[in-house]
């Protein structure tokens, strides 16, 4: 793996989570990251949000696709096929 796939894969992980902040600090009536997740997971809505939270991904991806950037997308692709496979997880147990 080189380099800009791992900071392609890093983005990816991370910029979801940095979404899920923003929406709570901004949006939510809960200011406190940890009582608004503790909160959706007593809703059972973990893999909803976690799903919403990954469309920033889209953004980011057609962005490095725009601007050329082939192994960042790749990266954020792997990324999100990592969340994608932790929400079937959390779907079946």
């Amino acid at each position: 793996m080189n380099n800009k796939l791992i900071k392609g894969t890093l983005v990816g992980i991370i910029a979801p989570v940095a979404t899920f902040f923003v929406y709570v600090a901004f949006f939510s009536k809960i200011q406190s990251p940890k009582l608004m997740l503790l909160k959706i997971i007593e809703l059972d809505r973990l893999s909803h949000v976690i799903s919403l939270c990954l469309l920033i991904n889209l953004i980011i991806f057609f962005m490095n696709i725009k601007t050329y950037r082939d192994e960042e997308a790749r990266g954020i692709i792997f990324a999100t096929i990592l969340y994608g496979v932790f929400i079937v997880l959390l779907k079946i147990f």
